[in-house]
């Protein structure tokens, strides 16, 4: 391993393929972490339209409901305009009022099916979207687990060569330095 010290110091070449590597992981892990963003916001685009599309028939069938009751309306009001007797206008009405209840339940019936059906549709599609991005924010945090993981380790492998070096360095020199103070131990 080498190393110089002082104005021009340098990076030993283990650690500098280490840092290479770590920011080479780092750059996969962010990569994949926008990419699985990216995903993530187009899953819940799509989610969102489904649910607005959902509410947009609903709408449409509320909007369809008010004008079949607006004609039915209609209807009444001309048969009631056409009546010759007040018998021919007392029956017109009670068969609107029948007609009317009958219809009004028999819409509310089915416009809460479709809302309920609805809601349960849009809960369970967001629930599993929340699964799925929980699942990929896991496999994300696994992952930089073990490249944090594995940097930790080539940097204490790399430090303890180092310390080695380092100790094996120093012993070195003083067996150097106390030759050369005293030369009779050289031999």
């Amino acid at each position: 391993m080498t190393t110089k010290f002082g104005p021009d110091l340098e990076l030993p070449a283990e650690m500098r393929a280490i840092a290479e590597k770590n920011v080479a992981q780092a750059r996969q892990a962010f990569e994949t972490l926008f990419h699985n963003a990216r995903e993530a916001v187009g899953d819940t685009e799509g989610r969102i339209e489904e649910v607005r599309s959902g509410i947009n028939d609903l709408r449409q069938k509320a909007i369809g409901l008010m004008e079949a009751n607006v004609e039915a309306s209609f209807d009444f009001l001309h048969k009631l305009v056409s009546a010759k007797n007040p018998q021919e206008m007392l029956s017109a009405q009670a068969e609107f009022l029948t007609s009317q209840m009958k219809s009004v339940a028999e819409q509310a019936k089915s416009f809460g099916e479709e809302a309920k059906s609805l809601g349960e549709s849009t809960v369970r599609t967001f629930d599993e979207h929340a699964r799925a991005l929980g699942e990929r924010l896991k496999t994300l945090a696994a992952s930089a687990a073990q490249s944090a993981q594995s940097a930790a380790q080539d940097f204490k492998n790399v430090s303890e060569t180092a310390v080695r070096d380092a100790k094996a360095t120093a012993d070195h020199a003083a067996t150097t330095a106390a030759q050369v103070t005293d030369p009779s131990q050289g031999h």
